[in-house]
């Protein structure tokens, strides 16, 4: 049997039942546990509430979990949920009925069924996107009351909490990624997954994550000669040790860039989803941040090389301002909220085979940074609803606003200074309007401004039109030359004609700097990927993508956790540190094991 597969009858039922938005009045409505009856506890003449509804209580507290004693307050503030259950809204079940001791004792004939259907309730919801198993709580407010906890209790609330949250992640994500292997092999199917998250979590390469894997397996080997390598059969004890690093590398590379792109783009989704129906409850409904319409910063992220070119078709040449010349180039589409960068699309830059080149007019390159644009957005369309678009300086281009206009998305894009953009900036002390003082801001816009370049199945002079705002020089600015007025390009309505306008596009400009906190997620992502020599590209791209999920799962652990325990707040930084959540996940494959 399957890990995915029911191991009760009751699990089979809830597979059959649970879908997208299946509540626990759906589901506690269509439960049959006749054929468990017989193992209740308690003598059909006993005074306590039947079977039926106090068992699925028991188990709706279980998968939820609830206090046992709180259920009768719960489910007197849930009417419709004690009638799907069975009760009386208007008689129900005492305090005392409820005790965790008198209802263990109850059903002590029936843990293991609860346990396993619990367990797997939990599993198919996560994965098919019903709100059961994570029910909000939301963050309480604290006053003298109800003071916040200490940073004591806090820690230890987070300690407690935080691996217990990461045990249910694991069961959406590593179940998402399907790695190949030969027939007949020896080792689970999810081992290659787990070598590949110690190499994350340690900084290791591939074989280095096979040697860990196995002290992890096998720490008190038992060595018999004459050694062997003809098989588990005749005694050898590498086979429990499981796979060897260098089974990891040729399964990857088995896999097509393309399949790699599929798999993993998908295991991000599974993360994001995970925690969209908290987020959506939890924010305001104008949509500001995770609601029906989100941000997203699209990215390009330098990973260094150093190693020989030789058929290195993927290499690029890095930007003047890095220290290495080569490098490899991933593009990252990131949602842009209050401490919760999820990555939600991630595509690889460099080879003509993977971009669809001959759409384009003119010169062949080894990308179109427009096709990287609708890459990205496409797959971030499928489970998220985008309406604002900030786009780092490389996203400055022709396809890229013709892309988004077609969308009919908002954009903000700092301005590369070419020319013309360059001479406006030399003159914004002449040109701006505005005065030094505090309910005004001195800048200049220009609307209606054309650009021309080669468009997806268009022209080499395509014509767009863009909006150009120009901001003072700021010594925060992070994405601009120190001392240089900021330029962007954006589609909004924007004008510097009275105080209030110019207040109004400033603060839409400054919004980019929204995105800002997100330059810190590249580093944490290169910090959560396994390193190699392989000149092979399917590896060192699996390495990156597999690191997007791994810094994914610390957002997500760290956000449900904080939503556990009742303490959310608007931090830069994740509450749990990604060092303290590797060594949870080290200890974690190590239960796994």
């Amino acid at each position: 049997m399957s890990p995915s597969e029911p191991s009760t009858h009751l699990g089979k039922q809830a597979s059959e039942i649970l879908n997208e938005g299946t509540d626990w009045v759906t589901l506690g409505n269509q439960l049959d546990v006749t054929r468990l009856k017989h193992l209740d506890g308690y003598p059909e003449w006993h005074p306590s509430s039947p079977f039926r509804p106090m068992f699925l209580a028991y188990l709706w507290a279980k998968v939820e979990d609830e206090s046992l004693s709180g259920i009768p307050e719960r489910l007197e503030e849930q009417p419709e949920l004690a009638e799907a259950f069975g009760f009386d809204p208007d008689n129900l079940p005492s305090e005392s009925t409820c005790k965790p001791c008198r209802l263990d004792d109850r059903f002590d004939d029936l843990q293991r069924t609860v346990k396993n259907t619990e367990k797997h309730i939990r599993k198919v919801a996560a994965k098919r996107g019903s709100p059961i198993g994570h029910r909000i709580r939301g963050a309480v407010s604290h006053t003298e009351q109800n003071p916040s906890p200490s940073k004591r209790t806090t820690d230890r609330l987070l300690r407690k909490t935080g691996r217990k949250v990461l045990k249910e992640i694991d069961s959406v994500v590593i179940p998402s990624i399907q790695l190949p292997r030969p027939e007949n092999t020896i080792y689970d199917d999810d081992e290659l997954l787990v070598q590949e998250a110690i190499g994350a979590i340690n900084h290791e390469a591939a074989n280095q994550a096979g040697e860990s894997l196995g002290d992890k397996k096998n720490p008190d080997p038992d060595i018999k000669e004459p050694f062997s390598h003809e098989g588990p059969e005749d005694g050898d004890p590498f086979y429990a040790d499981g796979p060897t690093g260098e089974t990891l590398l040729e399964s990857v590379k088995e896999m097509s860039v393309e399949e790699i792109a599929t798999q993993l783009n998908f295991a991000l989704r599974k993360t994001y989803t995970r925690a969209k129906p908290r987020l959506r409850d939890l924010e305001n409904d104008n949509g500001s941040r995770f609601g029906t319409r989100a941000k997203i910063a699209l990215d390009i992220t330098y990973v260094a090389y150093y190693g020989e070119r030789e058929e290195m078709v993927w290499l690029q040449g890095a930007p003047d301002d890095k220290e290495y010349r080569w490098c490899h180039k991933f593009a990252t589409a990131v949602i842009v909220g209050q401490n919760t960068h999820y990555v939600v699309g991630v595509c690889p830059l460099g080879s003509t085979e993977y971009a669809n080149t001959d759409a384009y007019p003119g010169e062949e390159q080894s990308y179109y940074v427009g096709d990287v644009a609708r890459r990205l957005l496409s797959i971030a369309d499928e489970y998220v609803n985008v309406r604002m678009v900030y786009a780092d300086r490389e996203f400055h281009s022709t396809d890229v606003i013709h892309t988004l206009e077609e969308r009919g998305l908002n954009y903000v894009i700092p301005a590369v200074k070419n020319d013309r953009i360059r001479r406006i900036c030399d003159r914004f002390d002449q040109l701006k309007r505005g005065y030094n003082e505090p309910h005004d801001t001195p800048l200049y816009v220009d609307c209606g401004l054309s650009m021309y370049g080669p468009v997806k199945h268009d022209v080499s002079n395509t014509a767009v039109e863009y909006n150009l705002v120009v901001l003072p020089p700021d010594e925060d600015d992070e994405v601009h030359e120190e001392g240089s007025p900021q330029p962007f390009l954006t589609n909004l309505d924007v004008s510097d004609e009275i105080a209030l306008d110019r207040r109004w596009a400033t603060e839409q400009m400054e919004k980019y700097q929204d995105r800002a906190a997100i330059e810190n997620s590249y580093s944490s992502i290169k910090e959560a990927a396994s390193w190699t020599t392989s000149k092979e590209f399917e590896v060192r791209w699996f390495h990156f993508a597999f690191g997007c999920v791994v810094y994914n799962m610390w957002l997500l652990v760290d956000f449900l956790t904080q939503e556990r325990i009742k303490v959310i707040e608007t931090r830069e930084k994740p509450r749990i540190k990604l060092s303290r959540f590797t060594n949870w996940v080290e200890k974690e494959l190590g239960e796994l094991l």
